[in-house]
């Protein structure tokens, strides 16, 4: 394997809700990330229990011969294994000292065990999360600054290990400061220089990196930011699929894909960004592989639909403008497209469908009411008077 090279990191990250893949379907994005140039596969998936939820109990004999399997192939496949362990829902944090006494170490020792079983099954790097957890660190903790003891535990970790890691912040975009002012401030003042933080930027969603975070910027600077890219992903949306190009600029150095959790759709989303990030006309480069994957011209005609997910900066919805051979496409799309990948694509490109048709007062009332949540359903038919 060659070694690790953490001053250019371009992968994938198993990060998101609602989806969980098996071994096989990790090893298949792991042979296209060698393919496509990509050097980094983090494991951090929220639906697994025991990595979040009850990240205290062991993994099982099996599972770790499989995690062990999977970073040797990943490995001999020239792709570092990051895995996570995320404690923050309910980490004792008064266990945050040098010498903890042994009534507030449990959490610690459980939490530093659980990163040394990773490691000894072939992990190349470890990572703490402390993402999306309650905004209640105060109700537990008052006496401490919550940016400081993230930053302590953060070291410690390093510390006990004898490894510099891989931190996701709770504040880890610019619009969730105002739930805590001071925590990036504080997280920076103390975290160890060398520890890698992952950042969305600006947004939690973004089709550009930036920041206006003064401290994170200082840690960009000095190279130590990952971008943590959320543009494709959908669990916050799953009545949506964003399959557009990808647009990052250049300033992200450092970047993974938090996507979707579909395989042949991420398997996709994955060479989009490789092209794209390749390339400066990236539009064409997106219609390349488009082509490649035998995806049909129809979709052309409607991509905008699905091209890019809306933002915390939008102000209003975009106006897209299409006429009724939309339809026509559409049903081709959903009746005469069949892989793999229109598999997958099928329930939003038929809840398209239907959405155009209620826009258009096309779907009758025994539709909406067949086809629609009930919530929805009820919304409409009250709209329509019925």
């Amino acid at each position: 394997m060659k070694n690790s090279n953490l001053n250019r990191i371009f992968g994938y990250i198993e990060g998101y809700y609602g989806n969980l893949l098996d071994w096989r379907s990790r090893k298949r994005i792991i042979k296209k990330m060698e393919q496509i140039d990509m050097n980094f596969y983090f494991y951090a998936p929220k639906e697994d229990v025991l990595h979040r939820l009850n990240w205290r109990k062991n993994y099982t004999k099996l599972w770790r011969k499989k995690f062990k399997s999977f970073c040797s192939f990943a490995n001999s496949h020239g792709i570092d294994i990051i895995a996570g362990v995320s404690p923050g829902l309910d980490f004792n944090f008064s266990s945050i000292t040098d010498k903890p006494k042994h009534s507030l170490s449990f959490d610690l020792d459980k939490l530093i065990n659980k990163f040394n079983q990773l490691i000894d099954d072939g992990a190349n790097h470890i990572a703490l999360l402390l993402d999306d957890i309650p905004e209640n660190f105060n109700d537990y903790f008052s006496k401490n600054e919550e940016g400081a003891i993230h930053a302590g535990l953060s070291n410690l970790i390093s510390k006990k290990l004898n490894r510099s890691i891989f931190l996701v912040p709770r504040i880890y975009a610019d619009e969730l400061r105002k739930e805590n002012v001071t925590y990036l401030k504080n997280l920076s003042k103390n975290l160890n220089k060398e520890t890698q933080i992952f950042y969305c930027g600006e947004y939690i969603v973004n089709n550009k990196f930036e920041i206006k975070s003064k401290s994170i910027n200082k840690k960009n600077e000095n190279n130590k930011v990952v971008f943590w890219d959320n543009f494709y992903a959908n669990d916050y949306c799953p009545k949506r699929l964003i399959l557009g190009p990808w647009m990052i600029n250049k300033e992200a150095r450092k970047v993974m894909l938090n996507l979707t959790g579909m395989l042949e759709t991420d398997l996709f989303l994955l060479e989009v960004a490789s092209k794209c990030k390749k390339s400066k006309n990236k539009i064409e480069s997106w219609k390349k592989v488009l082509k490649k994957n035998n995806i049909p011209e129809e979709f052309l005609t409607l991509y905008n639909f699905f091209e890019k997910p809306n933002l915390s900066s939008d102000k209003k919805v975009k106006d897209i403008k299409f006429d009724a051979e939309i339809f026509d496409k559409l049903d081709k799309l959903l009746w005469e497209w069949k892989t793999p990948l229109s598999r997958e694509w099928y329930p939003f490109l038929l809840s398209l469908k239907q959405d155009l048709q209620i826009l258009n007062d096309l779907l009758t009332s025994k539709r909406i009411l067949k086809t629609q949540t009930n919530p929805i359903a009820k919304k409409i038919l009250k709209i329509n008077g019925v």
